[in-house]
């Protein structure tokens, strides 16, 4: 009897110094890695930094006595010559979106607007509003948006379509349903689209293509952006995409002009991760295609903007907008 006892106490304490050892494996591995990602990612140490500055990436630390934001969002295409060299200074917006972080009662709403929209620029007459990027960068594009809807815009973010390839690429693809035949080539904006009906695992090179299909309308085209983003966001739900962060944190870094700073971006998306995702909503500006330009419906427009913008920072809300949500 003494004799199992002293067997059964040495083999839990074999048991627990087992356990002991691979808890001790599993810190070194961590810290080493950890270590790895901080000594090898300039953007892992700017997090680390910025999780300092702002007390784990509070919106409250990152934006003192406000109770919401609007961030422009604007994605730059490049126009090449023959040489595949980038040939403007300001290419145009050809990706416009106006989102609104509600920090009350935890909402994003995002507004697209089509980029042949016809708006008055400042100082530059009637044009496209993605014309705005190309004048006077994003600065012109969210002062002509502040007169054309009389909203505020209070900071910009411009992303480059090399890092949305990367990107995409470093997930290892994104699924999606394409539901019709999609071919295009233009050579000057370095677009190249072929893809059939049918799900897809979209590798970098043909998602960019995907969300900037030129053949069809700016509005289908938006839906089609809409449509991705949702689908981007499934992949940030799955574990192994943590392992990529500092990659793909390198490669929006490197990417990326905003008036934002590296925190304050940080803060905004560390807030998205814990709204619902009843409470994102993105819509499309009210309007209708005409031959040149898309026409806003300027009456709807100022409506939704203030459902969008104004309401519900002012206070808190109890019910959804009756607008359309990501799911």
């Amino acid at each position: 009897m003494a004799r199992q006892e002293i067997n059964g106490r040495k083999r839990r304490s074999l048991f627990w110094r087992v356990i002991l050892v691979l808890l001790m494996l599993g810190a070194l591995s961590v810290g080493t890695l950890s270590g790895y990602f901080y000594a090898s990612s300039k953007a892992v140490r700017k997090t680390v930094s910025a999780l300092w500055q702002y007390r784990g990436l509070d919106v409250a630390e990152a934006f003192p006595g406000q109770s919401s934001v609007t961030v422009l969002l604007l994605g730059s295409d490049e126009n090449r010559d023959n040489k595949k060299r980038i040939y403007t200074k300001h290419t145009r917006s050809d990706t416009i979106m106006l989102a609104h972080f509600d920090f009350v009662n935890k909402r994003i709403s995002v507004l697209s607007i089509p980029r042949d929209t016809r708006v008055r620029i400042p100082e530059h007459g009637t044009h496209k509003i993605n014309s705005a990027m190309a004048l006077g960068g994003p600065e012109l594009t969210a002062e002509t948006i502040r007169e054309w809807l009389e909203v505020p815009v209070d900071h910009h973010v411009v992303i480059y379509y090399r890092v949305f390839r990367r990107a995409v690429d470093l997930l290892g693809g994104v699924n999606i349903y394409v539901d019709k035949p999609l071919h295009y080539d233009d050579n000057w904006g370095d677009l190249h689209v072929h893809l059939e009906p049918g799900w897809h695992l979209l590798n970098g090179e043909q998602a960019l293509g995907y969300v900037r299909y030129r053949r069809d309308s700016d509005l289908m085209r938006i839906e089609r952006q809409q449509k991705f983003l949702a689908a981007l966001k499934e992949h940030f739900r799955h574990p192994s995409t943590y392992l990529k962060l500092p990659q793909l944190l390198d490669a929006v870094d490197e990417n990326l002009s905003s008036s934002l700073s590296y925190g304050q971006m940080l803060a905004l998306a560390w807030f998205a991760k814990s709204v619902p995702s009843s409470n994102i909503q993105m819509v499309t500006l009210p309007c209708r295609p005409g031959r040149v330009y898309v026409y806003a419906d300027e009456e709807k427009a100022r409506e939704l903007v203030d459902k969008l913008f104004r309401d519900t920072s002012a206070r808190r809300v109890s019910t959804p907008l009756p607008i359309g949500t990501i799911q």
